[in-house]
């Protein structure tokens, strides 16, 4: 009886081994690399050796080129190497595997991960009722063993399902230059998958992207290895199985040594001629051939007075267009498109009709009134559909009680439109900017983020060219109050000096002034007129002014002096100003490198290399990173404002 027991152990223990011994020993060239052909016929050819039974040996190795000899061969295993390898490690964690099957397999895949090369990347994989990547591609050994070890067994079993899913992964931008290698640990068979066998063969026999899957099962009362066994012949990889979770560990430990059995071979070919090129590896018994087309190399011969160079032929080659027209037909749509919202811009700004002085007196007193009914209509009460749409939007600002405050940007920015026609004017724009974007990327949602974006703009350049108006006219104020003052020591009256700054003062100050004048001579007491100015510029400044002159008009004193010093102030502090924007100008220029650059660079990358940055999308962690980012970059942002924005 105990002769039978030791019999029997020694069969279980060598099963792995007898698994292995299936299948027969052979080569593959998986990889030719010509990129340096073209000085003296540089090669890089890497080399796949399967079911190896014993050590590699470079010196066996031996490489012809159409049936010549190459020189200057030298062989590098895969360790030494910078040949990219990618392993997409799949592991059953159903319920089936709790207890010591679950904390084998933890303990055989840490270790694997350990043994890796610093240029490997791995992949982690898990299925049960549902299947979940939990780790895309990394070469961190601690970030992978940290979620091998955070496993916890429960539910069906979703092999197929996860299968598949570990073949996608390579379709990822950053794994499509790795070996690709995939190693699928269940104890069981599929129980929960959607997709069918006939799914995960037809997703792993793909001539243009092959994958080497190795197959581990571990037998239990639920063992079925028919799939899995399948899985792995489809794969052209190994079929290992054992009833002992402890074995797990030796399993993969022949895995790795099966995936490591790579020999990177780099020569230089005596074929000098562009064409294809038969390259044959022999190691001992076994051999492998391929052909692949060569670039050529230039040579130069001398026979005599003659020199006779021969020079590789160029390769043709193809630009598929990504346009959803011809060219032309793009450079017609561009065009019309860029037409219209040119056109629609100049008529917005200047549509209206030639102003005689009437004309220019009735629009004055708009604000006070109905326009005057002999007053020339603009372009947006001359078309129909434009009129509607300008009354509609202005309704629409009026009835949400937005309308005083867009009237008030348009005035500061001195744009001279109404409320309706800014908001058509600005729509229409919009939808011109996000039509060309959804045509040209061939993609509504663009289209609808670029109508948004145009639509943002809008309201950043209104807002701009109000501060823009509302600075210009801070800076003129000081020389304005002083220009007031001499006035008055001069013996005019405040109304007098007001006509003489709106007569004598640059733009915006005469514009403002000047209105002020036209009100003040229509009844209106000069102090509201010159509060109207404080109201149109929005100018802090400015109010203090209008208070100093309220205030005097009302207790007496000296005005003209009272305006002098607070011009004098006033020019004291704009000084103040320009120093610090001096002194932070640095910083500024660093907060807005910083705040626009995560978002600089991830328009760049959607619109460069979509499918590298859209892997963020595609699981909800890179949601969540996303979301959180975005607001931290706010927040940021914000600090940043608060630091170099200084009040004075």
């Amino acid at each position: 009886m105990k002769r039978f027991f030791l019999v029997l152990t020694l069969v279980l223990g060598l099963l792995p081994s007898l698994a292995l011994a299936q299948t027969e020993a052979g080569m593959d060239i998986v990889k030719v690399d010509p990129i340096r052909y073209a000085e003296d016929g540089q090669t890089s050819v890497v080399v796949e050796f399967r079911n190896l039974e014993e050590t590699l040996d470079p010196a066996l190795i031996s490489v012809t080129t159409n049936g010549q000899e190459v020189s200057n061969l030298v062989v590098e295993p895969l360790a030494s190497s910078l040949e990219p390898v990618g392993i997409v490690l799949v592991i059953d964690v159903s319920g089936s595997m709790q207890g010591a099957p679950m904390e084998a397999a933890k303990v055989a895949a840490a270790n694997f991960v350990n043994q890796k090369r610093p240029g490997d990347f791995i992949a982690i994989v898990t299925f049960a009722d549902t299947v979940q990547t939990v780790a895309g591609f990394t070469n961190t050994a601690a970030d992978l063993v940290a979620r091998i070890e955070a496993l916890e067994p429960a539910g069906e079993t979703a092999f197929n399902d996860g299968v598949i899913q570990a073949v996608n992964l390579f379709d990822q931008v950053q794994a499509q230059t790795l070996r690709r290698n995939i190693i699928v640990l269940s104890d069981g068979a599929d129980t929960a998958s959607v997709a069918t066998t006939e799914d995960v063969l037809g997703a792993i026999n793909n001539p243009e992207n092959p994958v080497r899957i190795f197959g581990v099962a571990l037998e239990s009362p639920e063992f079925a290895p028919d799939a899995i066994r399948q899985v792995a012949e489809a794969g052209d990889g190994l079929f290992l199985s054992t009833t002992d979770p402890e074995q797990l560990s030796g399993l993969y430990e022949q895995i790795q040594r099966e995936i490591n059995n790579l020999l990177v071979l780099r020569f230089n070919s005596p074929i000098n001629t562009a064409g294809p090129v038969e390259f044959l590896i022999t190691y001992g018994d076994l051999n492998a051939v391929t052909t692949e087309p060569v670039p050529g190399w230039a040579t130069t011969s001398t026979a005599g007075p003659a020199t006779t160079t021969t020079f590789a032929a160029a390769e043709p080659f193809t630009i598929e267009s990504r346009l959803p027209a011809s060219p032309t037909a793009m450079i017609g749509i561009s065009a019309l498109g860029l037409g219209l919202a040119i056109g629609l811009f100049i008529f917005i700004l200047f549509g209206r009709g030639n102003e005689d002085a009437g004309a220019v007196f009735k629009r004055r007193l708009e604000a006070y009134g109905k326009r005057g009914a002999e007053e020339k209509r603009s372009v947006f009460e001359r078309l129909p559909i434009l009129r509607l749409f300008s009354q509609r939007a202005e309704e629409e600002v009026r009835r949400r009680g937005l309308l005083s405050g867009v009237n008030s940007a348009l005035e500061q920015a001195n744009i001279p439109l109404s409320a309706g026609e800014a908001i058509a004017g600005a729509f229409g724009l919009s939808v011109v900017f996000g039509i060309l974007t959804a045509l040209f990327t061939r993609n509504p949602i663009s289209g609808g983020i670029a109508f948004g974006f145009a639509v943002l703009l809008v309201v950043f350049i209104l807002n701009f060219l109000g501060k823009r108006e509302k600075r210009r006219f801070e800076n003129q104020l000081p020389d304005t109050l002083t220009l007031i003052s001499t006035s008055l020591r001069a013996g005019y009256s405040l109304l007098q000096a007001v006509e003489a700054v709106a007569s004598e003062a640059p733009n915006p100050t005469a514009r403002e002034f000047g209105r002020a004048i036209a009100e003040a001579r229509l009844g209106r007491p000069v102090v509201q007129a010159l509060q109207g100015i404080t109201t149109r510029t929005q100018s802090q400044d400015f109010e203090w002014a209008v208070m100093a002159v309220e205030i005097q008009r009302e207790v007496g004193g000296n005005l003209a002096e009272v305006l002098q010093t607070v011009a004098e102030t006033m020019r004291q502090r704009n000084r103040l100003k320009g120093e610090i924007r001096a002194l932070t100008a640095e910083g500024r220029i660093s907060a807005i490198v910083l705040g626009a650059l995560p978002f600089v660079m991830a328009l760049f990358l959607y619109t460069s290399n979509r499918p590298y940055i859209m892997i963020l999308f595609a699981n909800t962690y890179g949601i969540i990173a996303v979301i959180a980012g975005v607001v931290m970059m706010l927040a940021g942002i914000y600090w940043l404002r608060r630091i170099v924005n200084i009040e004075v």
